[in-house]
């Protein structure tokens, strides 16, 4: 087990394209860490300079306190599961398993021993002498992952390590190298552009956006209290909704009220005693976030408050069963910066188009009645509202 530490990482390559930007992260021993983030975020980066396959432009990695920025990579003592699996096609099962072990001479004995311990905790004793081309996708991943453990190495670095296999397998996939990670207690840094994938198998959370580190904690703080818009949108699916906004004191100046488009949402007293930092934005303009599972059909509300329901009219319905995502639009605007916009993976004209048309998602109960077209009065659960600074984009908190 190991402790990874880095500090002020950058990595700028030859044509002055900065990848990574002065990350600093704390990885504890046997701590399972997933860095999350889009396509060329520089997460992968991160990682090869981890491994040693990277040169470190600037700032220091450091492994049970050894800084090993000039250390070899086969001196790290560090194995890394890959996307391509990166099998050898014409060596069994237990031949490639082995292989790492045969390189550095290590004694049979020794050798059958490990291979058959990783073999039983990865249920690949039945197929030790099959070839890569007669195992199912998650088998092979099983073997990838089976030649790392037998190296029992100071850590694991994974690569995006589901991402060719279907949803189905993805999800069992999961939870095998969960209970691998824990019942090893190895330490493991896990990449991944799946929000999801994230959010099931970090202990904690690192969100990385154009080689910045947005934001570090466990899912739930991710979830409940991001640091800014970019996380806010990034993390959890369908995405929350960014919405411009104004914060106003109310005419009859008992409670305070957020403002967009036509729509007036009267916010609890407690809004702005827990978030004092929240008066200094009345009168101005801020970027309310509301999750889709925070507006429900307000006709199967329990106890709904005339003054938090919005009405707006329905676009589309995706019935999933257990529950039901309506795609709703109005008398809006919604927030499309950029650091936004790329959360949603949306080009600009898009961006500007939905900004224009003022969709939001609800997530409803799958017993609402509403159809296409239909006017939904919606009821904001206003207690659970967030806010985010219109210019900086971070969020407004104490």
């Amino acid at each position: 087990m190991s402790r990874i530490v880095l500090e002020g990482v950058t990595k700028q390559f030859a044509d002055e394209t900065v990848a990574v930007n002065s990350l600093s992260l704390d990885i504890g021993d046997g701590e399972f860490m997933v860095l999350v983030g889009p396509s060329g975020c520089g997460k992968t980066t991160v990682l090869r300079m981890v491994a040693g396959l990277e040169e470190v432009t600037d700032g220091t990695i450091s492994i049970d306190g050894e800084i090993v920025n000039d250390v070899d990579p086969g001196h790290r003592d560090i194995a890394m599961v890959f996307q391509s699996y990166a099998l050898y096609p014409h060596l069994s099962v237990y031949d490639n398993m082995a292989f790492s072990l045969k390189y550095r001479k290590t004694p049979k004995d020794e050798i059958r021993r490990r291979v058959g311990d990783a073999a039983r905790i990865l249920e690949l004793e039945p197929y030790l002498q099959r070839k890569p081309r007669q195992l199912s996708g998650g088998q092979r991943q099983r073997v990838a992952m089976g030649r790392a453990i037998v190296r029992q190495p100071r850590a694991f670095l994974m690569d995006e390590p589901l991402s060719n296999l279907d949803a189905k397998l993805r999800v069992q996939m999961r939870a095998e190298i969960l209970k691998i990670q824990q019942s090893l207690n190895v330490t493991t840094i896990y990449v991944t552009h799946d929000q999801t994938e994230a959010m099931t198998l970090g202990e904690r959370v690192a969100v990385v956006y154009h080689g910045d580190l947005q934001q570090v904690g466990t899912p739930r703080e991710l979830y409940r209290r991001p640091a800014n818009r970019f996380v806010a949108a990034f993390i959890g699916s369908p995405a929350m909704n960014l919405i411009k906004a104004r914060l106003v004191q109310s005419p009859e100046g008992s409670r305070h009220v957020v403002e967009f488009g036509s729509h007036r949402l009267a916010l609890p007293e407690r809004t702005f005693d827990d978030n004092p930092r929240l008066a200094q934005y009345v009168g101005r303009g801020v970027v309310l976030g509301v999750r889709p599972e925070d507006l429900e059909d307000a006709s199967l509300a329990a106890h709904p408050d005339p003054q938090a329901i919005i009405e707006l009219t329905v676009d589309l319905l995706e019935d999933l069963g257990s529950e039901v995502d309506v795609h709703c639009s109005g008398d809006l605007m919604q927030d499309t910066s950029d650091v936004v916009g790329e959360a949603a993976d949306g080009s600009a004209d898009e961006l500007a188009q939905k900004g224009r048309a003022g969709t939001v998602v609800a997530r409803m109960n799958r017993h609402t009645k509403l159809g296409v077209g239909d006017t939904a009065r919606i009821h904001v659960d206003v207690g659970e509202l967030h806010f985010f600074d219109d210019d900086t984009g971070e969020t407004i908190a104490d």
